[in-house]
């Protein structure tokens, strides 16, 4: 990646964060426009939320159509990549799959998703009774009835991915700023006129704040109550035994697991286990870097009961990551506050795989062109006016 240039004293349009979801607002920005554009970053590029994603593509989202589509959408640029941005990612195949006991949650969840797969002709396949032993030999699924494939799903690297975003944008004549924080902002009759960050001020007339967990703290200094709570989840990377490997060289489908958990097959032949919404929410500045011994025993067991011959496997690394919830699990992504400031936070776990879509229909908002990819009124701030809950419920269920 190119070296980090001064601030510039003006641009059109600044962008406060470098994960991925800042970083392909900057390339749609960059390459669907006419406009100046600045990324701005406090640490490196990827280096917050992004950086410890374990960046699934899938696209069964139980009956939300709307993120099916826009995964569908975010899934093709993925596989293309290479060849619309230029920059190289990595990329498994690795199916999806929701195991179910009838007449629960998850089994109206599944076949909800089922049946948006099925409409929409994106590859699904639904296991019923010895059809999953068959189809899922490593897992003990006799507490399940039946499962449902998400047959075309994937994992990629975040950092990787917001990396390769940011090069294409900085070759295509945008600037990336990265050591640099934001503190404050500059306004003229409501309407945004400067950035102001530790490293001077910078006039421009559009500021996108998509700094993950730190977006509230942005917020509140323009008068936005932004209600999204960060919460620490936990990850622990498996090495199974080489029996193992060869009896499945594929290790393992991307699953959802009891305990509020998931797994998926790893680069490195290892294989990840991780919290998902684990409610324990913390400070993205201050938070424990290190899984807790409780919770690494948790999850050994967890995945010990429901793939037995893991229960040997080794532990190749631990780390902890952070979500940023909003309280319907539904993204943000508006126009609000001041003239001139856009909004896209508030991913609750789900940002990567959703990531090109994000970046396109805020390109497109910020330009005033007609999205067709989701009707962005869904995602609107102003939903938590009436509702504190928003639309209620989250992605998942």
């Amino acid at each position: 990646m190119e070296g980090t240039p001064p601030l510039p004293e003006e641009t059109d349009i600044v962008i406060i964060g470098g994960g991925v979801i800042g970083a392909s607002i900057a390339y749609f920005l960059v390459t669907e426009s006419d406009r100046d554009v600045t990324l701005i970053e406090k640490n490196a590029i990827g280096s917050g939320s992004t950086g410890d994603s374990s960046a699934i593509i899938r696209h069964h989202y139980g009956e939300k159509e709307i993120y099916t589509e826009l995964a569908e959408w975010s899934h093709r640029f993925y596989q293309e990549f290479e060849d619309q941005v230029g920059e190289p990612i990595a990329y498994n195949d690795n199916p999806r799959v929701t195991f179910a006991e009838d007449e629960s949650a998850d089994a109206e969840y599944a076949e909800a998703g089922y049946d948006v797969l099925t409409d929409r002709e994106i590859p699904v396949t639904r296991y019923d009774g010895e059809e999953l032993d068959e189809a899922f030999p490593m897992f003990n699924l006799e507490t399940f009835d039946f499962a449902v494939s998400d047959d075309t799903a994937a994992y990629s690297d975040g950092t990787d991915v917001a990396a390769g975003f940011v090069r294409a944008a900085q070759q295509r004549g945008g600037t990336v700023v990265t050591g640099t924080t934001v503190e404050g902002f500059e306004t003229d009759s409501e309407s945004i006129t400067a950035v102001q960050t530790d490293d001077g001020v910078i006039s421009c007339e559009n500021v996108v704040l998509a700094a993950g967990p730190w977006t509230p703290a942005l917020g509140e200094k323009l008068g936005l109550d932004i209600p999204v709570t960060p919460s620490r989840e936990q990850v622990i990377l498996l090495e199974p035994t080489e029996e193992y490997e060869k009896k499945y060289p594929d290790l393992v489908p991307t699953a959802g697991l009891p305990n509020g958990c998931y797994i998926r097959s790893e680069f490195s032949e290892g294989i990840l286990i991780a919290t998902h919404h684990s409610g324990d929410q913390c400070h993205p500045d201050h938070y424990d870097k290190q899984p807790d011994e409780e919770m690494l025993l948790e999850l050994h067991e967890t995945v010990s009961e429901h793939i037995p011959e893991l229960s040997d496997a080794g532990i190749q690394g631990k780390y902890t990551g952070v979500y940023s919830n909003t309280p319907d699990h539904d993204f943000i992504l508006d126009q609000c506050g001041p003239d001139g400031c856009y909004i896209a936070c508030g991913f609750s776990g789900h940002g990567f795989k959703q990531a090109p879509a994000v970046g396109k229909m805020m390109a497109d908002l910020i330009t005033g062109q007609e999205s067709g990819l989701a009707d962005l009124e869904f995602f609107s701030l102003s939903r938590f006016e009436d509702s504190g809950e928003g639309h209620g419920g989250g992605i998942e269920y």
